[in-house]
């Protein structure tokens, strides 16, 4: 009977979990489909096909230099928040010292803050350097927002790792950071991979620290699509 319940287990959760994986692309999927469309209106299914909107973004300079600055900005943050927000998330789990969890809010804080408060803050902060209008204040500002989500991330999957394992590393003679880069990163690997690619989403996505600490030499894709909103930004 058990087995029986167990079989039928199996199907449904694969079932459930291809229904979620659909519901949730459907969107984008729909968003592709709808980008090929000739017509001036959004029409699905389009009527008719062509590629006329990707010769006109991709012809628009104003267009394709945001972009390409919002993929650099967003590898930065990617490359700073998972080493930084890895190193953190096993200094906290791991780590048995005072203060471990006040300085475990302060470096998740940034999560729960919103973000208008951020942004301003940021901007007080970095206009005394004349850091403002420099791509280094959208590195800095978005690490700092990207990579409390890898902390989170890759916490979880420490405290479900067994430590024991590290431990027998250890009693083995291995050293700190050869345990480290040998047994611990990769039972965590799949953590890090994903909190690496939350980072670069959130970074790419990011507008209103864009807004803010960039300048006419830094707009990125998303700040520009904000200034632009209610124009006909794309020629055509």
């Amino acid at each position: 009977m058990i087995g029986g319940h167990a079989s039928l287990g199996r199907p449904l959760l694969w079932t459930y979990c291809v229904l979620t994986l659909v519901f949730l692309c459907a969107p984008i999927l729909i968003v592709v489909v709808v980008s090929f469309n000739a017509s001036e209106f959004i029409e699905f299914p389009p009527r008719a096909w062509s590629l006329r909107w990707y010769q006109n973004y991709f012809g628009a300079r104003q267009w394709v230099e945001p972009t390409l600055l919002s993929l650099r900005i967003a590898f930065v943050t990617m490359v700073l928040a998972t080493v930084l927000g890895t190193a953190a998330a096993i200094g906290l789990t791991r780590g048995r010292f005072r203060g471990r969890r006040m300085l475990e809010f302060f470096f998740v804080s940034p999560m729960v803050m919103p973000t208008i408060v951020l942004a301003i803050g940021l901007y007080l902060l970095f206009a005394r350097f004349k850091l403002v209008g420099q791509p280094l204040a959208l590195y800095l500002a978005h690490t700092v927002v990207a990579a409390p989500l890898v902390i989170v991330i890759v916490s979880a999957a420490l405290k479900t790792t067994d430590s024991a394992i590290e431990l027998a590393a250890r009693s083995l003679g291995a050293g700190y950071f050869r345990t480290l880069w040998h047994v611990t990163l990769p039972a965590i690997l799949p953590s890090v991979v994903s909190g690496a690619a939350f980072a670069f989403l959130l970074s790419f996505d990011e507008v209103v620290l864009a807004i803010f600490l960039g300048g006419p030499a830094t707009t990125t894709l998303p700040s520009g699509c904000g200034r632009a909103s209610g124009t006909r930004s794309i020629p055509r």
